[in-house]
């Protein structure tokens, strides 16, 4: 078991890691640099990787691999192979050194880097979250709450609309369902005196989840489905801790605990995300799954 000093020690070095790492992202947006397919899930977004998501990923284990030896570390990060350190060590870091490749490639907001450490159970206990071109770091150790750029952040500057905002991955839009998902969240709304509901399209998991910060009703969610993807640990390990410490709703799609260590995958499309601004909106979208899954 780590102790209370450790995990500020670790959660300190994931703060100076995705930083750095997001400073060298944020010089390289109008630059060029390689580009390539890789083996990931059903969307083109997770099957995009460049040489700076290489690169981000150097710079963190620079950071971290003391860390490693130093507490008897497992690690996770997106562009190497799962060595399964992560089911036999206590904790292990699982790092996304470049969440929102797509959104990165096409010079647009969306992006961040994301770092977390998790327990063997499947837990966050600290978490590090960079936005290289807003320059926020959002950071988070289990009991301690949440900081924004090194001082502690609240919620007390949401907007307060009268909207829905739902952020989503494009695939959703390709659903089935869609559209009869879109009506039965407008009809939610309107029983909720809520006047609009505006979709968001196009960013990365890290930062669909951290814009439902933004709003006073939000969520972000996927459901769940047989295709491998869906997401991998790595995309929500950091999020779902800023989220707990925030009292806020975030869980699988069932609104169950939100399991980050599956030893028969990293990805997340058994049980699908679900962040929310407050429980009545995980509520309903609960329901839809259920419906639809």
């Amino acid at each position: 078991m780590l102790e209370k000093t450790n995990l500020t020690t670790l959660c300190q070095q994931a703060i100076n890691a995705s930083i750095e790492a997001g400073k060298l992202i944020q010089s390289q947006v109008d630059q060029s640099y390689s580009q390539q397919k890789k083996q990931g899930g059903y969307s083109t977004a997770s099957q995009v990787v460049t040489e700076v998501d290489f690169k981000a990923q150097e710079i963190i284990l620079h950071h971290l691999l003391p860390s490693i030896k130093q507490f008897d570390l497992g690690l996770l990060t997106e562009e190497a192979t799962d060595d399964a350190s992560r089911l036999q060590k206590d904790y292990f870091w699982c790092i996304d050194p470049l969440d929102g490749t797509l959104p990165f490639t096409e010079q647009r907001p969306g992006y961040a880097v994301s770092i977390a450490l998790v327990s063997r159970a499947g837990n966050s206990v600290v978490g590090a979250v960079y936005i290289p071109d807003e320059d926020l770091c959002y950071s988070a150790i289990k009991g301690e709450g949440v900081a924004l750029n090194g001082q502690s952040f609240s919620l007390s500057n949401t907007a307060d609309d009268d909207s829905l905002h739902v952020y989503m991955d494009r695939s959703l839009q390709g659903a089935s369902y869609f559209q009869e998902l879109k009506g039965k969240t407008k009809q939610w709304a309107e029983g909720q005196n809520l006047t609009n509901v505006f979709y968001h399209v196009g960013f990365g998991a890290v930062r669909n989840a951290l814009s439902v910060l933004s709003h006073s009703n939000a969520c972000y969610f996927k459901f769940p489905r047989k295709e491998k993807g869906g997401g991998s640990i790595w995309d929500f390990a950091a999020t779902r801790l800023i989220f707990e410490e925030l009292g806020l709703p975030v869980s699988n799609s069932k609104r169950e605990n939100l399991h980050l260590n599956s030893p028969e995958s990293t990805f997340m499309n058994q049980q699908g995300v679900l962040y929310a601004s407050a429980e009545s909106i995980r509520e309903m979208i609960s329901q839809l799954n259920r419906k639809h899954y």
